[in-house]
């Protein structure tokens, strides 16, 4: 019997263009914190023990552990100690995942060692089912609409590094999802959305794979405006691509690797660059903000 179903939960979520914009690099969060905001403690996990016959080596099981007691988590005094179990746990999910293990049960059990005003130390046991173990059956591909796909068939296969009969690996998957992103991406589709499907074939432990494509429209750059201090034109960078050029992200990256040496510090498009969508005439501005923070102003006397 097969059962169908929608995995993307499963798979992540993933940004498929990478747009946004962040405040200029250097400049730190002003804002006031709040003096009502309620205490948190601390989560440490001082030690990891892992409980039922998991096919995981030994070494994978140390390295989760050494995972695991390095996360970070918090919780304030209403929350429950349980709380935050389900995000320390998630390695080893995601480790049974990539091993084919698609429809494992990973459970967590906190066991209290110190409870400290500002931190709680426990150690975890987890307890796992790994299930079966499954291999990829058929891949392939198709739009939202049914219309023809914008790549051929062969290449999008390319951005998968699986083939037929490989174990069901669910982070190649997702690496194989962003990649159509970026493949859309260079063609202007910022907003193509990739969403997989399976087929799972329990008798033969086989999983098809139908990957969608709601490719959307393809965006080209109304504009790109250059702020920085120096704003004389001889010292601006060249850019990879000019106003009315197909959007493509991929070349706005390469620039600022390739032009390390001539902006400043740190610089990086998810920090001086704002990508601003408009969709209804399928276009983006772009701007390149290498202006140094605003001074924070003083009050007055």
């Amino acid at each position: 019997m097969c059962l169908r179903f929608g995995v993307l939960v499963l798979l992540g979520c993933f940004c498929l263009s990478g747009l946004g914009y962040a405040q200029s690099q250097g400049c730190a969060d002003s804002t006031t914190p709040s003096h009502d905001a309620p205490q948190k403690a601390r989560i440490s996990i001082v030690g990891v023990e892992f409980q039922g016959e998991a096919p995981l080596s030994q070494a994978l099981r140390a390295q989760l552990a050494e995972n695991i007691q390095h996360s970070e988590s918090w919780v304030t005094p209403e929350e429950a100690d349980s709380s935050w179990l389900n995000q320390a746990v998630e390695p080893v999910r995601n480790a049974l995942r990539s091993q084919g293990y698609f429809k494992n049960d990973v459970e967590g059990t906190p066991y209290l060692t110190l409870a400290l005003a500002n931190e709680r130390r426990y150690i975890l046991s987890v307890a796992i089912g790994s299930g079966p173990q499954y291999q990829l059956g058929n891949l392939q591909f198709a739009t939202a609409s049914d219309a023809p796909l914008l790549f051929t068939d062969a290449l999008l296969r390319q951005q998968f590094h699986l083939q037929e009969g490989d174990l069901f690996d669910v982070t190649k998957i997702r690496e194989g999802l962003e990649a159509i992103g970026r493949l859309y991406g260079s063609k202007g589709y910022i907003d193509a959305t990739p969403e997989p499907e399976t087929t799972i074939d329990d008798k033969n432990s086989r999983i098809d794979l139908l990957i969608k494509v709601d490719e959307q429209e393809s965006y080209r750059i109304a504009k790109i405006e250059f702020l920085s201090r120096d704003t004389k034109a001889q010292n601006k960078p060249t850019f990879p691509q000019e106003q009315g050029d197909v959007f493509n992200m991929s070349r706005w990256r390469n620039f600022f690797e390739e032009n390390k040496s001539h902006l400043p510090v740190d610089a990086s498009p998810n920090t001086n660059m704002r990508v601003r969508r408009n969709a209804s005439d399928a276009t983006v501005e772009i701007a390149l903000d290498f202006r140094p923070c605003p001074k924070t102003q003083q009050p007055e006397d």
